[in-house]
């Protein structure tokens, strides 16, 4: 990623020889990449900025960092891949500036047992953007007028970088008046910081407001992370209402925060507990508006996702790897829909989406049971399993040939889309108890129209589900995950099956989508059984085919 913030305050690299008296700077050590680099000095000012450059002047380290007793130090450690050169440190404000060079000697990589290492690993090299889901040249937008400071989010320091609205502006128009090939537009705002920094992004209100029509896409990228926040999931008049703060006053705050050693040991222990264990460290996604002195979080975006992106070592293995969503009031630990993409570098891109915020891991397991050792669902189930979206009997069986009820498949297909339970939308239903384990599961797949329920206003959670209702649910569910259901000619995608006219007129079009999708086959090459009881080895195999489809899981 290109950084080109503060550039009002740094000179250019033709004046970074000159040592000024205000500024001093000690001699900077020869180091291996991977190791600590000490920036020490002397300073007149109150704080200085400190940049490192690598060989080819891209900005591999950045601070402002205060002076004490007429002193300052800066001390980093160099990402062990970077690469082998000469560097140049560069401290001071305008002017007034002392660099010196040291030399940088690439290192052996070697990779962590564990796996991802989400909060120290480098940032992308220059130019080298994580493009949000669609398709559409990202356009950058210039970062040479924003401020730089620092605030308090969630108990801990952050960078702020305070985005012109100008720029910010140019950037939007010129990405939607471009050819997308049919796909969101998108700008990105980058900011290359230290390992483990946190950053909030502080963007107007009034710019997003009048781009939002555009659909388009803001990508915010840190060396932690990035956020693809779509414009479209924001209620623009419901912000400025509940603040009560007109537009100009108002600004939206994302902040992408590298969870503390404290979070990261509960989750660890949580992990712990379910047989998996976490893969580097945890970060927090977050937004906020902000005006009129009053603030509102936004967490919730109704049935759109949202894309969140970070980066991980080569070494892990996406067949055992997800993604959780980490409830610090419970310590639960929750799958995320997530894609694992090998890059051309080595490094993996892992894509999660959900329609909400809050504290992510990665965490890896390698689920196996006892009674799958011969079965054909053998491979589908333990996936699943691994990705802490199925769950056996027991720690050891699966029972794969068990039946499943209505209210088990309802919060199969909950926890695939990455919903959470409610409870309280499930009581419409007569027969559901407030206090059962699934009232949440089926309130969550109710409020989601993934389900109905029968004549008498009851939803019947303990009857064996059939294979005509799972494959309306399922057809629901893809709707709901790609915000629409490809259309199907029943009586096409129907015409191989004998027993068709068996399939219910409510159910038919439903079942023609699922066997299009090539989600659900027939029990035989040419019978359908609409009515036959569904076993829990069917329903795994049915729902990876499902999330695979919707792009939930590779």
């Amino acid at each position: 990623m290109i950084l080109t913030l503060c550039l009002a305050f740094v000179p250019a690299a033709a004046a970074y020889a000159a040592e000024s008296a205000v500024v001093s700077l000690q001699d900077v050590a020869d180091v291996q990449a991977g190791q600590k680099v000490d920036i020490k000095g002397n300073a007149s000012l109150d704080e200085v900025i400190v940049k490192v450059l690598r060989p080819d002047s891209s900005i591999v380290y950045f601070d402002i960092v205060p002076v004490t007793a007429g002193q300052f130090a800066a001390p980093f450690t160099i990402g062990s891949g970077e690469p082998g050169g000469t560097y140049t440190v560069v401290v001071g404000q305008g002017k007034d500036v002392a660099s010196k060079s040291f030399k940088v000697t690439a290192g052996t990589i070697t990779p962590p047992p564990s796996g991802a290492i989400l909060t120290q690993t480098p940032p992308p090299p220059p130019g080298k953007v994580i493009t949000p889901v669609g398709g559409a040249d990202p356009v950058l937008v210039d970062t040479s007028k924003n401020k730089i400071s620092t605030t308090d989010v969630g108990g801990r320091q952050a960078t702020v970088v305070s985005q012109d609205g100008v720029s910010l502006a140019d950037a939007l128009k010129k990405a939607a008046g471009q050819d997308n090939k049919g796909a969101a537009p998108v700008v990105y705002i980058a900011y290359e910081g230290k390992a483990g920094e946190a950053v909030q992004f502080n963007l107007p209100f009034s710019v997003l407001k009048d781009a939002a029509s555009s659909g388009a896409i803001v990508s915010l990228q840190t060396g932690e992370g990035e956020y693809s926040l779509p414009l479209g999931v924001l209620d623009f008049d419901a912000i400025a209402a509940s603040l009560g703060a007109s537009a100009s006053d108002i600004s939206i705050q994302v902040n992408i925060v590298p969870s503390a050693d404290d979070i990261n040991a509960k989750i660890k222990q949580s992990a712990a507990g379910i047989g998996a264990a976490q893969a580097g460290g945890a970060i927090e996604f977050s937004i906020v508006a902000s005006g009129g002195g009053k603030t509102v979080a936004l967490n919730e975006f109704g049935p759109a996702y949202v894309s969140r992106t970070v980066v991980a070592p080569g070494t892990l293995d996406a067949s055992h790897a997800t993604v959780v969503l980490y409830d610090p009031q419970t310590g639960a630990l929750t799958f995320v829909p997530a894609q694992f993409t090998k890059q051309s570098d080595g490094t993996v891109k892992i894509t999660f989406k959900r329609n909400g915020n809050s504290i992510y891991a990665v965490l890896t397991a390698s689920k196996a049971f006892s009674d799958l050792s011969t079965h054909w669902a053998k491979a589908d189930v333990e996936l699943l399993a691994s990705k802490l979206v199925v769950n056996g009997v027991s720690d050891a069986k699966f029972a794969p040939n068990n039946n499943i009820t209505r209210a088990e498949f309802a919060a199969l297909l909950v926890r695939a889309l990455g919903l959470t339970p409610d409870a309280p939308g499930a009581a419409g239903f007569k027969d559901i108890a407030s206090g059962s384990w699934y009232a949440g599961a089926v309130g969550a797949a109710a409020k989601a129209k993934l389900v109905e329920g029968f004549e008498g206003g009851v939803f019947k959670p303990g009857d064996t589900i059939t294979r005509e209702q799972m494959a309306v649910m399922i057809a629901r569910a893809v709707a709901y995950a790609q915000g629409s259901a490809a259309a199907a000619s029943a009586e096409a995608s129907l015409a191989g099956f004998k027993d068709q006219a068996a399939i219910g007129s409510w159910a038919r079009a439903s079942v023609a989508q699922a066997v299009d999708a090539g989600i659900i086959t027939g029990m035989t090459s040419d019978t359908f059984a609409p009515s036959a009881k569904a076993s829990r080895a069917q329903a795994a195999v049915m729902l990876k085919r499902f999330m695979q489809h919707a792009d939930l899981i590779d």
